[in-house]
């Protein structure tokens, strides 16, 4: 047994850990350390350490009230890599504090909806034992197949969408139409209405309805639910499920009021990281989880007046995701409005994070001008540049209002200091200029601090290809100078995908549709030159075996 001296004294040591913990923490971080219940939102600009605070705060929490695995603290955030992350600062936190590792659970929010769905498959309607989980692309074999069952049910819709105007009917321009049409606008429109239309709860006969409120002349809406609903017939059939339908098998149990009362018992609350990339879905089944149940009458009322246990923590200018999810930060800028809103003398509903300790000031100068001059000159035009309340302006400006702020004297990750100028503005003539700028950059910057790092950012994946290509000269001269592209892992985890393609080439050399696929994997790994491949493609017999009487092929088309 374990002495009341023991016990003072342990609570006494945990307490000065947590003041040390919160001393640490800087300013905008403190009010997640000290949340107790209720809404918060936490508005935080890049750098601003997000993760941090809320390792620190979920540590406090779990502590100050007893958190145990029958009822406990929910962490959600983006990815896998994050969510490991967490786990081990909040345990490392515990453990400093005495405590064992329980009471919160840290997840992304697919496996937490993967849980609640499981769990009842009777109420989400998803038998997850013989479903096979895909994540399609816009070029992924599930979204081929979806414009293939579209082409054959819609054919005086896609004659339409083929002729559109202007067509003469000349054949070698409807076989380049063709080829577009079914390999890039088809499939794009797929993948978006899919995406944007499940991410916002709405059935293909929603879109349908959606369709009649818009029309156009190639009833591009009505067109997009006919492949949305193509897409969940396949989905069906084929025993595929993605992770929106996931969301909404999970949604589906949370509206049934003994399910949702048997989870939210078992969370005490919800703390979500990097917000700014949940859809409207995800925020809906992150609030179930967080919402306080109804109080049983044998218990005493002793919770907030605020019925939702939910803090909010993200980048309400910049969605990390958004290139591959329906993610917009409009959405936490919502949040952080409603919780703006809530008149709580105690603490803060709306907290901002804007000291960061990443860059220098000069950079943080850089951005600050960004915003500034986006809000300025992009605003809407039915919106009047007069603001009547700086709470209307903060949700309706293009960005939300705040300044990224260097970090305090003593700060454990202070502002690093500039090079050069910091920031510098260059128009090379074209880019091997830029490479040779680069290359002149580097050998000074390296002469200067053999110990530094750098990274050049690019836009695309093959951009960054040419340059690490072209650096090779370079790198011979300085070989301490450890030199990695990060796009080589994802293009190594492509070559199942690229090999089958090349396959279905071989299988059928004189499809367009294969053609122009093997032709992608060639251009996209820089062994072609870039071309119109869609005229390569049109007609393979005469691309592949040219006869005499043809106009002699390009360079650039012989090599391909």
């Amino acid at each position: 047994m374990v002495a009341a001296t023991d016990l003072d004294n342990l609570t006494h040591d945990r307490d000065r850990i947590i003041a040390q913990w919160r001393q640490g923490l800087r300013l905008g971080q403190r009010t997640l350390a000290d949340w107790h219940s209720g809404p918060l939102a936490v508005s935080a600009v890049p750098g601003a350490g997000k993760s941090h605070s809320m390792a620190v705060a979920a540590a406090i929490t779990i502590a100050r009230e007893k958190l145990h695995q029958r009822r406990q603290l929910i962490i959600v955030t983006l990815t896998r890599s994050a969510a490991a992350n967490i786990k081990d600062k909040i345990k490392n936190c515990l453990h400093e504090l005495g405590l064992p590792p329980i009471g919160y659970s840290v997840n992304t929010i697919h496996s937490l909806a993967l849980s609640i769905a499981s769990k009842h498959p009777e109420l989400s309607k998803l038998d997850l034992t013989d479903r096979t989980l895909v994540m399609p692309s816009a070029n992924h074999k599930l979204i081929e197949d979806t414009v293939q069952s579209w082409l054959s049910q819609n054919p005086h819709s896609y004659r339409c969408l083929l002729e559109g105007e202007g067509f003469d009917g000349e054949e070698t321009e409807r076989l380049r139409r063709q080829s577009v049409l079914r390999t890039e606008v088809l499939p794009s429109l797929a993948f978006t209405a899919v995406r944007e239309a499940k991410s916002s709860g709405l059935s293909p006969a929603d879109l349908w309805e959606v369709a009649k409120l818009y029309p156009d002349r190639y009833d591009i809406l009505s067109i997009g639910a006919g492949l949305y609903q193509a897409y969940q017939a396949l989905l069906d059939t084929q025993g595929y499920l993605d992770y929106d339908e996931m969301i909404a098998g999970a949604l589906r149990v949370m509206k049934d009021p003994t399910a949702r009362r048997l989870w939210q018992q078992q969370v005490y609350a919800v703390f979500e990281d990097e917000a700014q990339d949940s859809s409207p879905l995800q925020e809906q089944l992150l609030r179930h989880l967080a919402e306080i149940p109804d109080r049983h009458p044998s218990e005493p009322d002793v919770r907030s007046e605020h019925r939702l246990n939910l803090i909010r923590v993200g980048d309400p200018n910049q969605a990390i995701n958004s290139t591959f999810t329906p993610a917009d930060p409009k959405y936490f800028r919502e949040f952080c409005h409603e919780c703006s809103q809530i008149n709580d003398l105690s603490l803060p509903r709306l907290e901002k994070m804007e000291q960061a300790g990443r860059s220098t000031q000069v950079i943080m100068d850089a951005a600050n001008f960004v915003l500034d001059w986006g809000n300025k000159f992009l605003q809407p035009p039915t919106q009047s540049s007069e603001r009547a309340n700086h709470d209307t302006a903060e949700t309706e400006s293009v960005f939300w209002l705040q300044t990224i702020r260097p970090v305090s004297p003593g700060d454990a990750q202070p502002n690093p200091t500039a090079q050069d100028g910091g920031v510098e503005l260059h128009t090379p003539s074209d880019v091997y200029e830029s490479v040779r700028s680069i290359e002149q950059r580097l050998t000074t910057l390296f002469k200067a601090n053999p110990t530094a790092n750098a990274a050049i950012l690019v836009r695309e994946n093959r951009q960054a290809k040419f340059i690490f290509d072209r650096l090779a000269d370079w790198k011979r001269l300085h070989p301490e100078i450890k030199l990695f592209e990060a796009g080589e892992g994802d293009r190594t985890s492509k070559i199942p995908g690229e090999l089958l393609v090349l396959f279905q080439f071989i299988t059928r050399p004189h499809s367009s549709d294969y053609l122009k696929a093997t032709l992608k994997v060639l251009l996209e790994r820089k062994l072609i030159d870039a071309q119109d491949l869609d005229a390569l493609a049109i007609f393979p017999e005469r691309f592949l075996y040219p006869s005499i009487l043809e106009i002699p092929q390009s360079p650039a088309v012989r090599r391909a």
